[in-house]
């Protein structure tokens, strides 16, 4: 069975096992240093460009909050800050689900094909190229979508949603590429892509959830590198046994890594 919670559960435990919790320090320390980078110089523009667009609606944002309506004051008060994690956050989850995906992902399938899937044949054929074509092509699709429905955050609870759905799309996307680049053919990684489920949406989500949560958001790297490339190793497996139970004998296949692996 490839259950999404089971595989969310083994994540977070696989997150602070020596081997993956050295990893999550070093990747941590590298998100840490562009985040910290990212923040001091954007922010500023960021409030001004905000403030700007406000006002652009139709808001004085010049109008001190005792000359007002109670609600037009929070209006503003919420409204500022909201819209600067609107414009910053796909900077932030991009870095960071990039990072996961060609810096962490690499070390965490050579984890788990060595401890859970000795048995899986490494048939991958799909280079650097193919990996950084399917992350920008994801990265595109998230970072228009996100700026697209961003008005809709003026809709009660969809400042809530839409961030966890577009980064759960953006997680999935990249992931699932990274996850199966080694192991899956392409023929075998698109099947894959069209016969995504609910589960893998579940583990997406949640681990979308996670990283807007502190101080959790810190293993999400791993974490989330971990649930996706157990899920999709668990469904090659799957995938692949009525093909070797129709040949001639069981054959254990040993992987043999390529070299640039961690």
């Amino acid at each position: 069975m490839n259950n999404p919670v089971a595989n969310l559960l083994k994540a977070l435990v696989d997150s602070f096992r020596p081997r993956l919790f050295v990893l999550t320090l070093v990747a941590v320390s590298l998100a840490a240093i562009f985040w910290i980078g990212l923040i001091w110089w954007s922010i500023d523009p960021l409030y001004a460009l905000a403030v700007d667009l406000l006002t652009r609606l139709g808001l004085d944002m010049t109008v001190y909050a005792g000359t007002e309506p109670t609600f037009m004051t929070w209006l503003k008060f919420i409204l500022v800050p909201l819209l600067v994690f609107g414009l910053l956050w796909p900077l932030v989850a991009t870095s960071a689900v990039l990072l996961a995906g060609f810096y962490v992902t690499p070390a965490v399938v050579r984890y788990l094909a060595e401890r859970d899937f000795k048995h899986l044949q490494v048939k991958g054929n799909a280079g650097f190229v193919a990996s950084l074509w399917v992350a920008l092509k994801s990265v595109v699709v998230f970072v228009a979508g996100w700026l697209v429905t961003l008005p809709l955050w003026l809709i009660p609870g969809m400042a809530l949603i839409l961030p966890v759905l577009w980064t759960a799309y953006l997680l999935i996307s990249v992931m699932r590429f990274d996850a199966l680049a080694y192991h899956a053919t392409t023929d075998e990684i698109a099947r894959l892509k069209r016969q995504d489920s609910s589960s893998v949406w579940l583990i997406g989500a949640v681990c979308a959830f996670l990283s807007f949560v502190p101080p959790i958001l810190l293993i999400m790297p791993v974490m989330s590198a971990v649930a996706f490339t157990r899920h999709y190793l668990t469904a090659l497996s799957q995938m692949r046994t009525p093909v070797a139970n129709a040949s001639a004998g069981m054959v254990i296949d040993q992987p043999d890594f390529p070299d640039r692996m961690m």
